[in-house]
């Protein structure tokens, strides 16, 4: 199993949580493989020299979506993998720096009114906390002026200090620092609201039900794959998924458990490349190819 980020991310606990599940189903042991860089591209490009045999699988994020129309090397890819499995999935929150001292209705009258004076922060270009940055903005009726970082430590930093005004970022990120003060937290992008943060409204309670904003995980192999073998770990996941000792884990670490089927998973993807692409063209971002 290829992962396209370095050990220790947030991808992670749900290759290894189902690593053992998965032998157990398959027969045989499970690799876990970390191969990192240009957001999948290296990894995805290391699948596709395997034999389509059933034996590579490639973990994903939502950087598989907007790399169908960020990169000229992957703008094929959704001809070239087939979906396996939708495995879980992370919401975003929107959180503001303190300094605001708002509320939604506040931030929302601030941010309309600014005339794209605000800033707001996000790990990296193209990744899905910026595109549902921009995706947010749009639906919202304002503008704001984009400040992008590698990675979370030093976005986070600014963000407490006020040098940027606000972010959408993964659930288990936030959820101490708003305890602590540091962040005020205005909306989450979850169907209903999550236990971790049990006051702070959905974005569909305060009008924009349409934010496509999230994180979530899933497997793919090449689409040349026989149906046979696919079929085989799609079952395997669903299997390691629907463990409770699995699932608690993974609900513990504020993963939601999906466990859509590839049919299913199919079917999301090609709302966030179709997203992705509008919200990427519309607001001109690229990347380095």
């Amino acid at each position: 199993m290829i992962l396209p980020f370095t050990a220790g991310t947030s991808m992670d606990p749900v290759a290894r949580l189902a690593q053992e599940s998965l032998k157990d189903t398959l027969g045989q042991s499970v690799v876990v493989e970390n191969i990192a860089g240009a957001a999948t591209v290296i990894a995805g490009a290391e699948t596709l020299k395997s034999p389509p045999d059933g034996h590579t699988m490639l973990m994903i994020a939502n950087s598989f979506a907007a790399n169908i129309t960020l990169r000229t090397r992957t703008a094929d890819w959704q001809r070239a993998f087939v979906p396996v499995v939708q495995a879980t999935v992370v919401p975003h929150v929107l959180v503001a720096a303190p300094s605001l001292k708002t509320d939604w209705a506040g931030f929302l009258k601030r941010l309309r009114e600014s005339g794209g004076s605000m800033t707001y922060g996000s790990p990296g270009i193209g990744t899905s906390p910026h595109l549902g940055a921009e995706h947010f903005l749009r639906l919202a009726g304002g503008k704001a002026v984009h400040a992008p970082y590698n990675g979370t430590a030093q976005l986070f930093v600014d963000l407490y200090a006020g040098r940027i005004d606000f972010a959408l970022s993964n659930l288990p990120d936030v959820v101490q620092p708003i305890e602590e003060g540091k962040l005020t937290a205005l909306a989450v992008t979850a169907e209903q609201r999550v236990r971790e943060l049990p006051n702070v409204p959905t974005f569909a309670e305060l009008g924009l039900p349409d934010l496509l904003s999230d994180s979530w995980f899933g497997i793919m192999v090449r689409r040349d794959t026989p149906a046979p073998a696919r079929e085989a770990l799609e079952r395997a996941w669903l299997k390691a998924l629907a463990r409770p000792d699995v699932r608690e884990r993974l609900q513990a670490l504020s993963f939601t458990v999906l466990a859509r089927p590839g049919a299913e998973f199919e079917k999301v993807i090609d709302r966030y490349v179709a997203t992705y692409a509008t919200i990427i063209k519309e607001s001109g971002i690229s990347v380095q190819q």
